[in-house]
Order: structure tokens, then sequence, then C-alpha cells
């Protein structure tokens, strides 16, 4: 995977469309595996929880708060990650998730474009 390729920013609701494609998406943490530190479950702005693995060898040094994470979907309800970052613990993901279905609606306007 090249890390400047585009990939779309989703919510949950779309996940179904983008089965084996890497996508963007932002959660609330509310579990980490507290065993292995493999896998972490994210709360979507929609209220859908999704189980996000770890990179392959990585472990979550994440325990709460709000992470944006990069990874192919599984299906509709996990994703195998490829990156992640903290978004701190204060994030508006409602609005982070109307802003997202807004650019999905006028692609024109929101072209997705590498970084």
């Amino acid at each position: 995977m090249s890390m400047g390729a585009p990939h779309p920013r989703v919510v949950a609701s779309m996940l179904g469309d983008f089965v084996g494609s890497t996508v963007c998406l932002a959660g609330r943490i509310i579990e980490v595996d507290q065993a292995e530190r493999q896998w972490v479950r994210l709360q979507t702005g929609e209220g859908t929880v999704l189980t996000c693995q770890a990179p392959m060898g990585d472990q979550f040094d994440l325990q709460d708060g709000f992470m944006e994470v990069l990874g192919v979907v599984a299906d509709t309800s996990s994703l195998e990650l490829q990156f992640y970052a903290s978004l701190g613990s204060d994030f508006d993901l409602e609005l982070y998730d109307q802003a997202v279905k807004m650019s999905a609606q006028y692609p024109e306007m929101f072209p997705q474009r590498a970084m």
C-alpha cells in the first residue's frame, strides 16, 4: 500500500460499499484488548461498534479518547488496520461524520487527493 495514495474517508454506514478496500474512519475507543493489545473496539458517530485489528506485529498504545484509523474493510463491523492516530479526548465525532457524509454526497466539491 502506498501511503501517498488517496483513501476515502467513510462513516460506518458506508463500509458495505468498501469491503476489501482501504478506508479512513474515526471513532471513540470503547474497549482495548487488555491481554495482548491486538484489537480495539471503536464506536462511530452513528453508534456502530467496530472491531479494529492492530497492524501486524503492532500493539495498541491508546487506551481512551478518539482515534482515526486507516485500514482494509474486512466486513461491515471490522477493519484490519494499517495505521492509526490519536485524535485526543475532545473531538466532535458527530460533526466529523456530517462532514464525511457531505464530502461523499458532493465529490466534485471535495475531491480525494494524496496529501
